[in-house]
């Protein structure tokens, strides 16, 4: 109860602290099923890699497109801290881009190494 209690609070705090009006009208009600592609797709990417991460090129990745924003130890700053996340909630957060993150920085397997190199320093 506690992770879950954990994990709604986190992802409360980072649609909170990337909030903000990004101007796009688009209803997600009307996508019709647009959103599940992409986890479908993200699932399929997490099965093809058998769980094997390359955490070098997700904390390069990390440094260079995620740092400026959510700090260099994962403490935050404009973005959120993102200690207690799990890696499909930061896929998720890097494909859908919550508040003002932009959506897809990275994508493919370079999103999943990120998440991976994210969750291993926690």
């Amino acid at each position: 109860m506690k992770k879950i209690a954990a994990g709604l609070f986190g992802t409360a705090l980072l649609l909170a602290a990337c909030g903000g009006d990004n101007n796009n009208a688009e209803d997600p009600a009307g996508n019709n099923g647009a959103d599940n592609g992409a986890n479908n797709e993200a699932n399929n990417e997490a099965a093809d890699n058998n769980g094997e991460y390359d955490l070098a090129n997700g904390e390069e990745l990390y440094e260079g497109q995620c740092a400026s924003c959510h700090g260099g130890d994962l403490e935050g700053g404009t973005g959120p801290a993102l200690d207690g996340y799990s890696h499909d909630e930061v896929v998720a957060s890097i494909q859908e881009g919550p508040g003002s993150m932009p959506e897809d920085l990275v994508e493919g397997d370079d999103a999943e190494d990120v998440a991976a190199w994210v969750v291993d320093q926690n």
